[in-house]
């Protein structure tokens, strides 16, 4: 019986959850269970009930008449023709490359956060010697391009994924259950990941009460702001890597979101960037990083320019929200 229910489900798969398409799949499995339960009263093995049921009910354009939903099926096939149907192989591409483009876009937040701390450690651990400042800010330099070039890389590497969001795409029932497979597989590990990250947001600030209080030199005090540092910045590259794997699966769920098929729970809209808005994201970190750059070696106030990346954050936010109501306006 369990062959048949999933039968039915993949019959249904693609046509949207409207009171129509729902009282028909109702009605059919209906149908199919009491056509199976005569058939094994008959004395029919399951295997043979199964494939009887199958043969008999298993063509919805057949029953679509008598079901009522005609029309919905015609229009289905309709837009199928001009729909992209993701394969399982390009599904699977598409995780694996989410998953690269989430490490190397974390990785890239973590250099940005990082990047001070040569500075920091060169200007209290010798003070007025222009070797260490010059390493420090060689440091600086050198993470700066690691940020601006993996951003700019992964996010280009990407690019071939775009139509996923601007164009009409859909994924067949069986690579919908392998995705909701992976989503259970990982969700322990993705669990792990926040925990971690959140523990070290939490205790960021220990090291350096702890060496402030253990040393009254500028040295420990500045030992232990970097120490805060790259705490954050491993709880970020983690935060960033957890929530692309609960967002790449969620996209490829929600490619059927206008027909609400193969969703685990309420479909949603993928936010989708009008073309201005796009132009203007592709440089937005890495204008955000220079900016940065050059407000800081103007003013040499590393503890005051930092509140750079809370306020572009921000601001990255208003953005896709103020985008999305034009969009949903229009």
């Amino acid at each position: 019986m369990n062959t048949i229910r999933n039968y039915l489900e993949s019959m249904f798969a693609g046509l949207p959850n409207t009171p129509e398409i729902v009282k028909a799949k109702c009605e059919l499995g209906q149908m199919m269970e009491d056509k199976y339960t005569e058939l094994t009263d008959e004395g029919k093995s399951d295997n043979e009930a199964v494939a009887q049921v199958i043969a008999e009910f298993g063509n919805l354009d057949e029953l679509g008449d008598a079901l009522g939903i005609s029309q919905i099926l015609k229009e289905q096939q309709d837009a199928a023709r001009n729909t992209h149907q993701l394969s399982d192989d390009e599904a699977k591409a598409y995780l694996d490359e989410s998953a690269h483009y989430a490490f190397f876009h974390g990785l890239a937040t973590l250099f940005a956060i990082v990047c001070p701390s040569g500075v920091i450690l060169a200007a209290t651990l010798a003070p007025g010697a222009r070797t260490w400042m010059a390493a420090g800010i060689v440091f600086l330099l050198a993470a700066a391009a690691a940020c601006v070039t993996l951003h700019v890389y992964s996010s280009l590497h990407m690019g071939r994924w775009r139509f996923l969001k601007d164009e009409p795409c859909t994924i067949d029932y069986g690579t919908a259950e392998r995705i909701n497979d992976l989503s259970r597989s990982t969700h322990d590990s993705v669990v792990l990941q926040r925990t971690i990250a959140i523990l070290l947001f939490c205790t960021c600030y220990i090291p350096l009460v702890f060496l402030a209080l253990l040393s009254k030199s500028a040295a420990a005090d500045a030992a232990g702001v970097v120490l805060l540092l790259f705490m954050v910045a491993a709880g970020v590259l983690l935060l960033t890597v957890s929530a692309s794997r609960v967002a790449s699966c969620r996209r490829l769920l929600d490619l059927n979101g206008s027909q609400g098929a193969y969703q685990k729970g309420h479909p949603q809209k993928a936010a989708s960037h009008s073309p201005a808005v796009r132009a203007v994201l592709s440089v937005y970190w890495p204008t955000i990083t220079c900016l940065y750059l050059i407000l800081s070696f103007l003013t040499f106030d590393w503890a005051a320019t930092w509140i750079i990346w809370p306020v572009a954050g921000v601001v990255r936010k208003l953005i896709d929200t103020m985008d999305q109501t034009k969009g949903d306006a229009q």
